[in-house]
């Protein structure tokens, strides 16, 4: 009889071999190095279950997961020693074992609190999911997901560019949350860095695929939908796939990238977390980055600033973009704990924009009838070029509340306003803000 192995049974073969082959006692025992550096997550709800509140849950139930490791192996030098062997379990753990976990993570950011996000802030007989479907992570399988959804003749352009852009635009947002937590704890988690990479290049590599695929592959493409409808919108002129590749590599100036590939080697050699290496200015530590975004009206560029100073991050950013003849600018700031007393802590959020006013109402054809193969015809738009051109000025605030029960749990709150208006995870419409969190601080 002829016996094959599955390629998962192979793996957790090769994984328990090296997790068997270590030894248990050593000698002179090292001291063990702590496993985990703390830090806040929390697990709630906001309004139609954001990208937000969406990455703080996948964030929470992840370092669950963590936790529960290193519960397991905490009876062993597996996670510490400097034995070959030792190096080579961390090594299979963090390939086979929490690369699918991340890539699960992302891709559930990037489908349920991206599109799917999106398409429930748009709703209102415009459009509605019809479901999900998620392929096999690697390294045991191909990958990839999808949402599908069905539109009405109500449904416009800019729904659709909002929709296809939802997923790059929410994991973004995973990853710079977890970048936070990193800041809060003072060393980067090994555990989360390919969540991380994955999250803070999912636009990149959707660019980049651009290039690689043919027509036959490009069905159903992000970033593909998002430029046709871009140009249907705006004709005043053609954003292109080139132009976007370009744009894209100013991502690569982003410190904890390259901190983060450190530390998930160092984890493999040393078994221990990295600290973070930050610019010493007033007092505070400080990090610069640079990124690229996208919009219903063309791609804008973030500055991004972090501050750290007793273990609490403050992050700001300006960020500007042209396209279409249209300039926008937008500024905005987040300092989750600006003031304690006791059990209580207090901390605010704040963005402001100049941008185009969304083209939400319908245009002088409906969707169906537009061939989003072709381009515009510049004599005849959807949308009059007065209404293209049509700048507005808008800004969301919000207040944040948390109390907590004990050392390591308690609640928290964030309550504010948004005027209408294009922010990243936010609803395009004028709207409320409110989230509530159990937080948990481990």
């Amino acid at each position: 009889m002829q016996f094959s192995w599955s390629k998962p049974a192979l793996c957790l073969s090769l994984l328990g071999s090296a997790y068997g082959s270590i030894p248990i006692y050593f000698n002179k025992p090292p001291t063990p190095p702590k496993q985990f550096q703390e830090a806040t997550y929390n697990f709630g709800w906001d309004i139609n279950m954001s990208p937000y509140a969406g990455g703080e849950d996948i964030l929470f139930l992840h370092r669950c997961i963590e936790r529960t490791e290193g519960w397991l192996i905490s009876r062993s030098p597996v996670y510490y020693s400097k034995a070959p062997q030792a190096r080579i379990w961390r090594l299979s753990e963090l390939l086979m074992g929490w690369l699918p976990l991340n890539y699960l993570a992302v891709v559930a950011e990037h489908e349920i609190f991206g599109h799917g996000y999106r398409i429930r802030d748009i709703s209102h007989g415009k459009v509605k999911v019809e479901g999900y479907s998620f392929n096999t992570p690697p390294p045991y399988g191909p990958g990839g997901a999808a949402t599908s959804y069905d539109i009405s003749a109500k449904y416009t352009t800019t729904d659709e560019t909002a929709v296809a852009m939802a997923g790059v635009e929410s994991t973004a947002i995973l990853a710079w949350i977890a970048k936070l937590k990193w800041l809060e704890s003072g060393k980067i988690d090994p555990r989360q860095v390919a969540l991380y990479l994955l999250g803070q290049y999912d636009l990149i590599l959707y660019i980049g695929s651009l290039k690689v695929l043919d027509d036959n592959e490009m069905d159903g493409h992000d970033i593909k939908a998002y430029v046709e409808s871009v140009n249907q919108t705006y004709t005043a002129n053609r954003l292109k796939g080139g132009r976007l590749r370009s744009l894209s590599w100013m991502n690569l100036a982003d410190p904890f990238t390259y901190y983060s590939i450190y530390a998930w080697f160092h984890y493999i050699s040393a078994g221990k977390e990295s600290q973070i290496p930050m610019i010493p200015l007033f007092g505070y530590g400080y990090l610069p980055g640079i990124r690229l975004g996208l919009t219903p009206f063309g791609p804008e560029y973030f500055v991004e600033n972090f501050l750290l100073k007793d273990k609490q991050p403050i992050y700001f950013y300006a960020k500007g973009g042209r396209h279409a003849k249209n300039n926008y600018y937008g500024l905005g700031m987040f300092a989750p704990k600006i003031w304690i007393v006791d059990r209580w802590t207090f901390g605010a959020r704040f963005d402001g924009w100049y941008q185009p006013k969304l083209l939400l109402q319908p245009a002088s054809i409906n969707i169906f009838e537009i061939d989003f193969d072709h381009p515009p015809n510049p004599n005849d738009p959807l949308y009059p070029y007065a209404d293209q051109h049509d700048m507005r000025i808008g800004a969301a605030g919000s207040v944040l509340v948390g109390c907590k029960i004990d050392r390591l749990s308690g609640f928290e709150t964030e309550i504010g306003y948004k005027a209408q208006g294009f922010l990243p995870g936010y609803s395009l419409k004028a709207s409320p803000v409110a989230r509530v969190y159990y937080t948990l601080f481990f």
